[in-house]
């Protein structure tokens, strides 16, 4: 890599980050609870915050193509300080609810500007290794995060977790103070032709044949993802009588898997098609969630899950530096933004899907269903690469 020194600090700024929220984030429902949060105002702040990434992430990642990546980081970082002090001061479910807007609306930013620098980073050909070195820290984070978070929720109860993670946010705020030059001089801003209004260049970026693709496929993928976080459990205790720790061991199998392989597997997407590397992951990641309601037992599942790790690695670098590349065309910031909405959407869908199949189907259609989706984007995601090669060799024929 071109800069190490960078490259580590943004490692640690978006592990600081993500560990802060992930120790927040595991308890907050508990949280609202506590303060009196019922119906509406149990599911508003956790609505908001998802609508908020959803709406705000194309624009965000606009922002930064426009002020650049250490304005960007310094203004996420920012928010995510002030969100952080809201919730250590503030005990108003109106207020925690606004805070959450703005935690999402932080969040949007922050994704793209990493990113954005882990490109320049990786430099060209190196996106794929990069990429998935730089997602480790955030497996780091989400594995650690719940079981800190109990420490400090059973010591220090809600107190000590909102202090913690004013503390993780003062130290990313720092860091990207003292370390993420002014101008980097390999930054891609967007063209002019996508610098105008976010909302229309967003749309004219997701028509793109292999933009459209990769949004299709990370659609699905989340889906997937918020699918088997909502109802695996459920399917663990209610069908296989699996004890809390093996439940825990289960639920743990992909995220360990894919922190252990996320830098091999990205130095291997520098090298092989990382188009055939996506389609390959995501298709053995669907075929795998219709073998789960036929699982018996606990090794079984526990494989299956590893497996689901195991295919879920294989994409997400190769994945990344395609967006990258994509950046390169539309502008880094904006292509992620819009990535990031994608993904966003799938989380919210996801459940709701879930919800509806598993009272109307049952809990096995719910895994069904997150198959046929997760073909489905597969299958779109190719025929948008073919359609772009398709057309690359019609230009090449013409006279």
């Amino acid at each position: 890599m071109k800069n190490g020194k960078l490259f580590k600090s943004l490692f640690l700024i978006n592990f600081a980050t993500s560990l802060g929220f992930g120790i927040a984030d595991a308890f907050f429902s508990t949280y609202l609870f506590s303060l009196g949060g019922r119906g509406v105002l149990l599911g508003l702040p956790l609505l908001l915050f998802s609508l908020s990434k959803i709406a705000l992430s194309p624009v965000m990642g606009a922002c930064v193509d426009r002020i650049g990546a250490r304005r960007a980081a310094t203004l996420s970082l920012t928010l995510y300080l002030l969100v952080s002090l809201g919730y250590l001061f503030c005990s108003q479910l109106t207020l925690i609810a606004l805070l959450r807007l703005l935690q999402g609306a932080s969040c949007a930013m922050f994704r793209p500007v990493m990113l954005s620098l882990v490109a320049v980073v990786g430099g060209r050909k190196g996106e794929g290794r990069a990429a998935g070195t730089f997602d480790i820290s955030f497996y780091l984070a989400v594995g650690v995060g719940p079981l800190l978070g109990g420490v400090l929720h059973d010591v220090w109860g809600f107190y000590g977790i909102f202090v913690s993670l004013v503390l993780l946010c003062v130290f990313a705020l720092a860091l990207a103070l003292w370390q993420i030059p002014a101008q980097p001089h390999t930054a891609r801003p967007a063209s002019r032709r996508q610098s105008g209004l976010a909302l229309p260049a967003a749309l004219e970026v997701a028509r793109h044949g292999s933009m459209g693709g990769l949004l299709a496929f990370i659609f699905g993928r989340g889906c997937g993802i918020s699918l088997l976080a909502g109802f695996l459990p459920i399917l663990l205790d209610a069908r296989l009588g699996l004890t809390g720790t093996q439940t825990g061991m289960v639920l743990a199998s992909s995220t360990v898997v894919i922190s252990s392989l996320l830098r091999p597997v990205g130095r291997l997407s520098d090298r092989l098609p990382r188009k055939a590397l996506v389609l390959l992951g995501g298709i053995s990641v669907s075929l795998l969630y219709f073998l789960i309601p036929v699982a018996q037992g606990f090794h079984q599942v526990l494989m299956l899950g590893g497996g689901i790790g195991l295919c879920s690695v294989l994409s997400q670098p190769a994945s990344t530096a395609l967006l990258l590349e994509q950046g390169e065309r539309h502008g880094t910031g904006l292509a992620i933004g819009i990535f990031n909405a994608a993904l966003n959407a799938g989380f919210v869908v996801g459940p709701l899907l879930g919800g509806w199949l598993q009272s109307r189907f049952g809990l096995t259609a719910v895994f069904h269903a997150a198959g046929w989706i997760g073909l489905a984007a597969a299958v779109l995601f190719a025929a948008s690469t073919l359609e772009k090669e398709g057309t690359g060799s019609a230009r090449c024929l013409s006279p």
